[in-house]
């Protein structure tokens, strides 16, 4: 991160703490974690699909014979 980036994300943490309170943060990073630990879980399965998706059409187009066209 750049300078930019530290200056933006501490004056969010800090306007974080001021809003939520510092009481109630801990909490509120945490189900934020949890979230996107869930939402990143649920990308990769359906990455994971998408896949297997794709490595049977690979399978099925070598099983099928090629179509050769007699068009010379």
């Amino acid at each position: 991160m750049n300078l930019a980036g530290w200056t933006e994300f501490l004056f969010i943490a800090l306007l974080a703490f001021i809003i939520i309170g510092p009481r109630d943060l801990p909490k509120i990073l945490y189900a934020c974690g949890r979230f996107f630990q869930s939402l990143r879980r649920l990308s990769d399965e359906f990455m994971a699909e998408f896949e297997a998706i794709n490595h049977l059409k690979e399978l099925e187009d070598l099983k099928s014979p090629k179509r050769k066209d007699n068009k010379r």
